[in-house]
């Protein structure tokens, strides 16, 4: 991962901790910046004493003890180091020490106008800067109280003072930030130089570390109680099913914060007097009521246990109204946990998305978080500073302007919602819209994008017809018809229901660079996860392959269908599995892992299709688990269950070996001549026992035939065939061969 933060101007690549010995635990706490209390760094203990330091919303790298007080900051570039300072209370800051070049900023577009031409010396410095060689970073040059400040991307204000000429300072104890302005031979600001001499220090505050440390998983530690109260469905979960939820979310964009409640209506499965739901620890719980009582609540990790003054009687329903606030979570690439991102596009607008898959939607807001239970329906309402847009799941019902400079977005979902599919994506967007005209019906499409990338946007969007005619002749008609189809430019990739985000257009971010290719390919992806994801969606993440196997396997069917199928052998020939792991993961703990699901899931789809040999009856299945599944969850069993009646063939040695093995089946060969006979021994080297799957095999050209290795050896005897033409189709069946 990449981040880079502008006070210490450090490069952070987060990797396994070096050990440290026995260093004492006064070092952990929250830091912030002296001269910027919204940069905080965190500075942990872990396992075996090894210490972390964390740059809230930006990445965390571990230290390695060279002195009294003294780390230095692993795999950062420049070299860092941390220097603790403490007195006869302990520690009580530290100094982060590290030599600096100069950065150069490049002064964006203005869009609006006021910036530059409002009266006053100060304002010829206004605008957005983006650095030079990082595009993610971007500082916005403004004047408050009639004073410059600048302010960077993720972080809080500082105030300027003026130096000389075109030259500005920030002046903190030995620390000193000297900002000049470069004109054009015009007198035009065209760029900012930033330099820095002297150390940032950063001071303890009283704030506790574990408020910061709420991801949800970490299952390279293993799992913990943490992990089965977010993952398993106990008595208190299975007690009761969701039947609407009523979200009202105000976003504070100035402190990264949110307020507000949402109301729960609940079923009664069995009698029961207390219920598990799900918060963040990091967001407070203002108050729980239900017909208008108070109800009492405890709270351990992520859990929320409520106790209703009396038994709730089986099949009754019930409403549950839970108001909160907080700051949530910020995404943490290096253990992918999920999170607000905080982003600013090319024009220094406010862009955020939520993205939540595997932390869980408890990050953001208060649900059942367990992937088993999908509300029939929701109403999403998103209150933004006016001048920004929502973006969240369903259809529009209405915009309204409210008195305090802020609009309020209210989104209808009309069907069964998984929660980690709902989002907010708020920005600076442009909507134009489309019309999609099938055998059955016509569908609504809704495009949105940033307003300056709209020209790029409507070329990408352009594919998403042949897309849907796709996915629908293969899959089955598109499930959310009522709620229209939307997709837009986004932070971050990811499926959230009948709005999906397809990522960035440009790539870095707010560069200039875009690989239309890749873009269109990426929005195949996440609008796959209608069909498999959202549509159909797995019950517990140990069985997350399915969502991800099938949408990279319509990925495939995309260069088969809409090119050719040497263009979809290429693409399946760019999927490199690690196998290191089986890609079926443990239940009950929300096993939260990318890995191979991806391409290792394809190419196990790919091969399933050519065992069974019969496209027909490959396309009438993949429809079949969409219509017999629809909005439901699923288990890998529920799936294996399918296509097993589904083709009359016990395919359940297939998923095994496939699924919940690491390696994948060795095709074993011992070839041998003599004269016109050739001799070919052949078995199978695999984990699982009864493991009889059929091959396809080639003495000539072109002529593929099947035959049926098992784990024991088997002859073949061929006449006027040489050794050397003898091959195995490997383009579609995803094994090793081993030739002797």
């Amino acid at each position: 991962m990449k981040a880079v933060a502008n006070l210490v101007l450090i490069l952070l690549a987060v990797s396994s901790p070096t050990l440290a010995q026995s260093v004492q635990s006064d070092f952990t706490g929250v830091y912030a910046a002296r001269i910027d209390s919204a940069s905080l760094v965190i500075i942990r203990q872990e396992k075996n004493d090894v210490f972390t330091a964390e740059f809230v919303s930006q990445g965390r790298v571990a230290l390695t003890k060279v002195g009294t007080d003294r780390f230095r900051v692993n795999q950062v570039k420049p070299n860092a180091m941390i220097q603790f300072g403490r007195d006869n209370q302990g520690i009580r800051n530290f100094k982060w020490m590290q030599a600096l070049p100069k950065k150069r900023y490049l002064r964006m577009m203005a869009k609006d106008s006021s910036l530059t031409t409002a009266q006053g010396p100060l304002y010829r410095y206004v605008g957005n800067y983006r650095m030079e060689d990082d595009r993610l970073r971007i500082v916005k040059i403004r004047i408050q109280n009639g004073q410059l400040t600048a302010q960077y991307t993720n972080e809080g204000t500082l105030v300027l003072s003026h130096d000389s000429g075109n030259r500005f300072i920030l002046t903190a104890n030995d620390l000193k930030m000297a900002y000049e302005f470069v004109p054009d031979k015009n007198g035009h600001i065209r760029a900012l130089s930033l330099s820095r001499s002297g150390s940032p220090e950063f001071v303890k505050t009283s704030e506790n570390v574990t408020n910061y440390d709420v991801y949800g998983f970490n299952r390279s530690n293993g799992f913990t109680r943490a992990d089965s109260l977010r993952g398993k469905l106990t008595d208190l979960r299975t007690c009761y099913d969701v039947l609407f939820y009523d979200l009202s979310v105000k976003v504070h964009t100035a402190t990264k914060s949110i307020s507000g409640n949402n109301k729960i209506r609940i079923k009664a499965i069995d009698t029961f007097d207390r219920i598990q739901l799900d918060l963040f620890a990091n967001l407070r719980i203002e108050k729980i009521l239900s017909g208008g009582t108070s109800l009492a609540y405890t709270r351990e990790a992520n859990a929320v246990f409520i106790q209703f003054p009396t038994a709730i009687e089986k099949g009754t329903v019930h409403e549950i109204d839970i108001t909160y606030s907080g700051r949530p979570q910020t995404p943490d690439p290096a253990s992918m946990a999920g999170g607000i991102f905080w982003f600013w596009d090319k024009e220094g607008e406010h862009w955020i998305e939520t993205v939540t898959q595997g932390s869980g939607a408890s990050l953001w807001w208060p649900c059942k978080d367990h992937l088993s239970d999908k509300p029939d329906s929701m109403r999403i309402s998103i209150t933004v500073p006016r001048g920004l847009t929502d973006i969240s799941n369903g259809r529009l019902l209405r915009k309204t302007e409210l008195p305090d400079q802020n609009t309020r977005f209210e989104w209808y979902v009309s069907y069964p919602i998984t929660p980690y599919a709902v989002a907010m994506n708020i920005g600076n967007y442009t909507q134009f819209s489309d019309r999609y005209i099938s055998a059955d019906d016509t569908l609504t499409l809704n495009y949105y994008c940033l307003a300056q990338d709209a020209q790029v946007a409507r070329r990408i969007f352009e594919h998403s017809k042949p897309m849907l005619a796709l996915f629908e002749k293969s899959f089955g008609p598109y499930p959310f018809r009522k709620d229209g189809f939307t997709v837009m430019q986004s932070i971050y990739p990811m499926e959230h229901q009948s709005a999906v985000s397809m990522g960035p257009i440009f790539n870095p971010i707010n560069s200039e660079t875009f690989d239309s290719l890749d873009n269109i390919r990426t929005m195949w992806h996440e609008c796959a996860h209608e069909w498999w994801g959202n549509n159909v969606t797995v019950n517990d993440m140990a069985d997350l392959w399915i969502n991800e196997a099938f949408a990279t396997y319509a990925e495939v069917l995309a260069y088969e269908k809409l090119y050719n199928k040497a263009a979809m052998l290429d693409y399946l020939k760019e999927q490199r599995p690690g196998n290191q792991e089986p890609i079926l993961g443990k239940r009950d703990v929300n096993d939260f892992q990318l890995g191979d699901k991806y391409s290792k899931g394809a190419l196990v789809l790919h091969t399933l299709r050519n065992l069974i040999d019969n496209d027909s009856l490959w396309f009438d299945l993949l429809k079949g688990l969409q219509d017999h599944f629809a909005f439901q969850t699923v288990s890998t069993a529920d799936v294996v269950s399918y296509i097993n009646d589904k083709t009359r063939t016990d395919y359940t040695f297939f998923f095994e070996q496939y699924l919940t093995r690491a390696s994948i089946p060795t095709l074993q060969l011992i070839l041998s001549q003599q004269g016109t006979e050739t001799r070919i021994r052949y078995r199978w080297i695999v984990d699982v026992e009864r493991f009889d799957m059929r091959i396809k095999v080639s003495a000539s050209e072109n002529t593929y035939y099947f035959i049926q290795p098992t784990k024991q050896w088997k002859e073949l005897l061929l006449t006027n065939v040489k050794v050397k033409n003898f091959k195995v189709d490997t383009d579609n069946f995803y094994v090793n061969v081993s030739k002797e």
